[in-house]
């Protein structure tokens, strides 16, 4: 038996705005100066992509992308100081609450391997 979590932020109406793949979409449209190369390397499409960064703004109330509209030099989007640092925050409370929900899982874990146990006759 092993635990699997998934994690997300929902919005007051119950729709979800924040989980890991719009975490690797932020990460990934850092390391390439761009929304469609980002949804690119994602294999969805950049209409999906904007979208979930638009939800996600919209939640916040905060830019979490630089757009760069025009020619050939000024295409491309860079991340916000603030998605920098809201990044930053989510992998640690991410990282946080699966250490938790591990050290939890490890206890009902070793209860249930008991309970079996007892249910068997101690064979």
């Amino acid at each position: 038996m092993e635990l699997r979590e998934k994690l997300y932020l929902v919005s007051d109406d119950g729709e979800k705005f924040m989980g890991a793949g719009v975490l690797w979409l932020l990460e990934n449209i850092g390391k390439t100066g761009s929304l469609l190369a980002a949804s690119e390397m994602m294999g969805m499409s950049y209409t999906k992509a904007r979208g979930m960064v638009e939800n996600l703004e919209n939640e916040l109330g905060c830019t979490v992308i630089d757009r760069k509209k025009g020619g050939a030099m000024r295409k491309g989007a860079t991340l916000t100081p603030f998605a920098e640092k809201y990044i930053s925050l989510y992998r640690e409370f991410q990282d946080k609450a699966k250490a938790a929900a591990e050290e939890c899982f490890v206890s009902f874990d070793a209860s249930v391997k008991a309970l079996m146990e007892e249910e068997n006759g101690g064979q």
